[in-house]
């Protein structure tokens, strides 16, 4: 029979042992789904260059001292999204307001969801055929669709919003596999931190302004790339 000293550090020894084991565990998880460490950061702004002969009709709309709004931003390369962990869902909101998609671009992860409801007394529409699940809805006004994306192709894949009833309204969805993507706010201005280092291009697409600018970027821990992207009348996508 055990004494109770030699149960006590038996008891002891296993207690350490499933303690050491969760630990590893723990740590193996982590390592599973934590970013790369020591990654670089990619920073800048999306401006437009103007051209009196070539004037740009929806720039007052998208300007703000030269400063580009609603542009989309994003890094592009094999394998980024393997390097990166799952992220919790999320619900993006669009709305349809004055007869507009307000914002009219959304940038989402793939398996987020867009809410899309109707403040407008007129009965609205939200429609696309492409993507990977299609859908046509009505909504009168106070009414939503929520719709979840459960995957897509980043800027390689346009995802045009409509509505049937009126059809100068348009709006545009892009999906990515991974989080290093920006929708610029009015001093146009974007930053990616902890990017694993690597070659990537950088992409900027402007879909109302049919926009498109891009750029090969070596990114490295200890060296900040910092770039001012400017787009005028010669990056009209053909």
């Amino acid at each position: 029979m055990l004494s109770v000293a030699l149960l006590r550090r038996l008891l002891r020894l296993l207690a350490w042992f499933g303690l050491s084991a969760g630990l590893a565990l723990v740590s193996a998880r982590g390592a599973e789904s934590a970013p790369a460490a020591g990654g670089g950061t990619v920073s800048g702004r999306v401006t437009y260059k103007a051209d009196s002969a070539r004037p740009w009709p929806l720039g007052r709309y998208y300007l703000n001292s030269g400063a580009m709004t609603e542009a989309v931003v994003a890094l592009e390369g094999p394998g980024l999204a393997g390097l990166m962990p799952p992220a919790a869902p999320k619900t993006v909101w669009v709305d349809q307001k004055n007869f507009n998609f307000v914002p009219e671009t959304a940038v989402i992860r793939a398996g987020d969801s867009v809410r899309f409801t109707n403040s407008d007394e007129a009965l609205h529409n939200v429609m696309t055929f492409q993507g990977p699940e299609p859908f046509n809805v009505n909504l009168a006004q106070g009414k939503e669709h929520i719709h979840l994306f459960p995957a897509g192709k980043g800027l390689d894949q346009q995802i045009l919003i409509t509505c049937v009833f009126h059809a100068a309204m348009r709006g545009w969805v892009y999906v990515f596999d991974h989080p290093f993507f920006v929708l610029t706010p009015k001093d146009g201005k974007f930053r990616f931190e902890n990017v694993p280092p690597g070659e990537y291009q950088l992409h900027v697409v402007h879909p109302a302004g049919e926009l498109e600018w891009s750029r090969k970027v070596t990114v490295k821990s200890d060296a900040p790339v910092e770039i001012e992207i400017a787009l005028g009348p010669d990056q009209k996508k053909k």
